[in-house]
């Protein structure tokens, strides 16, 4: 079921598709604000055979084959994980395969779908393989492509796409979908709005994450690596905590208002005018690197104290 701020963009875009607008939709933004499920009834219409005006009937072998998960109508592009790197990546070998799939009569005489639900795990090579394919797009195939950052999509990739940038929900309709907690606020600016979120810390434990980069010293330190250890907690959780948190210091050390961690506001104006920016700038190309590694099999509680160590070098 659609959540309420997407009901006007399944009307757009369910129109459009009957309009014959595009053979190649690229969907971008709100990773947290159910695309996931407005584009699960996008499909469903695409490739119902009974539509009932901008609705999918449900019960056509169509729409039995798709809630089945099984329609050969319907190709879904998954990343495979690639040993060298840990991390996910569509392979040339898969976007062959799609050629195989787009290029073939249809099994239901209907439309054929390629879903891309994360167009950012593309390679250079899969990439421009793609690009061949939307530059002489089959007949009766429609390409569905998602990303969560269209800046980090190809440019050549996005002229052959219809555009379209998911509704962000109000402050009163996120709110709406969210179970009352006292860190409601926080976690919404967090995660910049957008609801569908898990909270990745206990109350004790974002306490002890704010304490400690507040005051970071040695001690300080050694207790949260202990305390929270990345296998268990998640590397990536932390090390987005730990990024975010630079990314205020970096506002109020230039006279701006923090983002995300505003109740810590004075503790971040007292380090501000501690702070060298060039470690400051160095500090976050490591962890955004660090970041992009974070399913690596690396020691991920030392990366992590290192890390810290570095952040209490920033300040002089």
């Amino acid at each position: 079921m659609l959540y309420p701020w997407q009901k006007n963009d399944y009307q757009k875009l369910a129109s459009s598709f009957l309009r014959g607008n595009f053979h190649a939709l690229l969907i971008y933004g709100g990773i947290r604000c159910g695309t996931n499920t407005l584009m699960d009834e996008l499909l469903q219409f695409m490739l119902c055979h009974q539509r009932n005006g901008l609705d999918a009937c449900g019960s056509c072998p169509s729409c039995r084959l798709y809630q089945e998960h099984n329609h050969p109508d319907l190709y879904i592009l998954a990343a495979d994980e690639t040993e060298e790197r840990k991390t996910l990546q569509i392979k040339v070998n898969q976007i062959r395969e799609v050629t195989e799939f787009v290029y073939r009569s249809s099994h239901l005489s209907g439309t054929k779908v390629v879903y891309l639900p994360r167009l950012q795990e593309l390679n250079i090579s899969s990439a421009n393989a793609l690009l061949k394919i939307l530059e002489e797009p089959p007949v009766d195939c429609i390409f569905i492509l998602q990303a969560e950052d269209i800046a980090r999509v190809m440019p050549t990739i996005k002229s052959r796409c219809l555009k379209y940038s998911v509704t962000r929900p109000t402050y009163e309709q996120a709110v709406a979908v969210l179970d009352s907690s006292a860190d409601i606020d926080f976690w919404l600016r967090y995660y910049d709005g957008e609801p569908l979120f898990e909270i990745p810390f206990t109350v004790e434990q974002k306490k002890l994450l704010i304490e400690t980069l507040q005051t970071p010293s040695i001690s300080n330190i050694f207790t949260l690596t202990k305390e929270l250890d990345p296998k268990k907690i998640g590397m990536a959780k932390l090390l987005e905590f730990f990024i975010k948190w630079q990314s205020d210091l970096m506002q109020v050390a230039c006279a701006c208002s923090p983002s995300y961690f505003v109740d810590s506001n004075q503790a971040l104006q007292q380090l501000a005018r501690r702070l060298n920016k060039d470690k400051l700038y160095a500090l976050q190309d490591d962890s955004i690197f660090l970041l992009e590694w974070h399913n690596h099999p690396l020691n991920h509680k030392l990366q992590l104290e290192n890390l810290l160590l570095k952040y209490q070098q920033i300040y002089v």
